[in-house]
């Protein structure tokens, strides 16, 4: 099972490898290059995290890609939803007639309460504390590792 897809995976280390080099423009072929990523693959992640107002873009041969907020500002559930959409531990709760058992559902509330547990989880780290970890010594090439 996959909860974190690839893209979200680029996405985040994008972002913190961004956070890392606060105040400068990165071009994407380093990011992708540092970060192993296929560029055009990179290209079109970057497009959609400029479009949710997480970098900005500068074109132009001293352009790149810069933080559009500090990185204290960003959390990991924002970056999660924008990338793949609302967090949902089932289906059911996405649309508000997914299911016809919601009423009387016995897991329901369960689903929910570890669906709110996640998100608040998420919502409280922030790419300053993933910049942080990779200062301390964690690797951004293998995927985004979390210490609590």
């Amino acid at each position: 099972m996959e909860i974190i897809r690839r893209n979200t995976d680029y996405s985040i280390r994008a972002l913190v490898y961004l956070a890392l080099h606060s105040g400068k423009e990165i071009t994407a072929g380093e990011i992708a290059e540092e970060q192993d990523v296929p560029l055009e693959y990179l290209q079109k992640i970057l497009q959609k995290l400029s479009r949710s107002g997480f970098v900005l873009s500068q074109r132009g041969a001293c352009g790149g890609f810069a933080l559009a907020r500090a990185p204290q500002e960003i959390n990991l559930l924002d970056v999660i939803e924008t990338m793949q959409g609302k967090l949902a531990m089932n289906k059911c709760f996405l649309e508000k007639e997914a299911c016809p058992r919601s009423p009387q559902c016995v897991l329901k509330n369960n689903w929910l309460q570890l669906e709110q547990r996640i998100a608040a989880f998420l919502s409280q780290i922030t790419l300053q504390d993933l910049a942080d970890q990779v200062r301390e010594g964690a690797s951004l090439k293998g995927g985004i590792e979390l210490k609590e």
